[in-house]
């Protein structure tokens, strides 16, 4: 018989056999992920940016365009606040930069700023609207004070009203004309001291029931008086009707809601099969809120410069709902073609006249006297 014979392994080798297979594959997937600058996504330093938000917070808050802007290096730190009282807010100058809804916030914020770095950014707009349910604006349409937009089919998603009519329907209650509701027709909208949506429902029963804007304070104190029965009617809520209406139960919190046209876009975009139950009110007179990025720090200019130049942004804005703008205050043509391509109808923005606010410290002063913000 043979002896048995005993084999000594070198444990280093054992030790190769095992560890470098799997090395090799690290060390080609290290290659690609670098070759991709994907490997260094982790390791990048993020500036945090310190913002003030009004009502299109939301933009910020999308998870899409957290992930685009960290990728860029950038996180924004989103302090949400209405128009007016961010406008008034004691340590504005602590912020990088901030965004108002609307032209009177964005006016006060300047004149605090004066001297001070201030560039403004102007990435987008979206009107202001009246958002209802389908019954309420046949019921408008029964009682001659809205129409349907697109005549053609049996169940438009947009509809035109007539502000100098409705108001007219203030002490009218849907049972009039054939809902079981008995409730008065009325318009929800956030406080006026507070949300730019509301002040602009105040700007449009002023242009409905005014002969122009007024010239002076005098004047546009008798108007707010004029208007103030209207909004005072309907209660005043909080800062944003848009999260009442689109719940299942919407139609017991608002009937008609003052919000913003790209919140329903949105949301239409955001269902398997569109919603048409829920409508838009387009009034004659429109008015679209153009938000400002004001910035105050060289971080808040770079977050200005991508809202206008990177692509990602300027398309997610799109997809959110916004009409982009260009430089030189140009409107983008993107916006159509991405709600028809989805197949939902394009909304009648800008195609009819538009509100004529009064300027800025006389339409202040009106909203005091409506809203008894003082």
């Amino acid at each position: 018989m043979r002896e048995p014979e005993f084999k000594i392994v070198d444990p280093r080798r054992r030790f190769l056999l095992w560890f470098v297979p799997p090395l090799a594959v690290f060390v080609a997937g290290l290659v690609v992920l670098l070759v991709s600058g994907h490997v260094t996504g982790p390791f990048k330093s993020v500036t945090v940016v310190r913002a003030l938000f009004a009502s299109k917070r939301d933009f910020f808050q999308d998870e899409q365009v957290k992930r685009i802007l960290m990728a860029r290096g950038y996180q924004v730190h989103v302090t949400p606040i209405g128009s007016r009282d961010l406008a008034e807010k004691p340590d504005l100058d602590s912020y990088h930069f901030v965004f108002p809804s609307g032209h009177v916030a964005n006016e006060h914020v300047k004149s605090r700023r004066a001297g001070k770095h201030v560039v403004p950014y102007r990435p987008f707009f979206t009107p202001v609207v009246l958002a209802t349910f389908r019954e309420y604006a046949e019921a408008l349409v029964k009682a001659k004070v809205a129409k349907a937009h697109d005549t053609t089919s049996d169940k438009p998603y947009y509809y035109t009203l007539n502000v100098t009519e409705f108001a007219k329907l203030k002490d009218s209650r849907w049972s009039d004309y054939g809902l079981a509701n008995e409730n008065r027709i009325i318009a929800q909208s956030p406080d006026p001291c507070k949300a730019y949506s509301g002040a602009t429902l105040v700007g449009f029963f002023a242009t409905a029931l005014g002969d122009g804007p007024p010239a002076t304070v005098e004047a546009a104190e008798e108007l707010a008086r004029k208007v103030k029965p209207h909004v005072d009617a309907q209660g005043q809520a909080g800062e944003d009707m848009a999260p009442k209406y689109f719940v299942p139960e919407g139609r017991t919190h608002a009937v008609i809601a003052v919000i913003y046209e790209h919140q329903y876009i949105a949301y239409q975009l955001r269902q398997k099969t569109f919603d048409s139950e829920r409508v838009l009110l387009y009034p004659t007179k429109q008015h679209q809120s153009t938000p400002e990025l004001i910035s105050f720090t060289p971080e808040g200019d770079r977050i200005g410069e991508l809202m206008m130049n990177d692509p990602d942004l300027r398309r997610r804005a799109v997809e959110l709902g916004f009409h982009s703008l260009g430089w030189n205050g140009e409107t983008g043509a993107d916006f159509g073609a991405h709600i028809t391509g989805r197949g939902l109808p394009e909304p009648p923005a800008g195609e009819m006249g538009r509100v004529e606010l009064p300027k800025a410290e006389l339409f202040e002063r009106m909203l005091d006297v409506v809203g008894d913000c003082k």
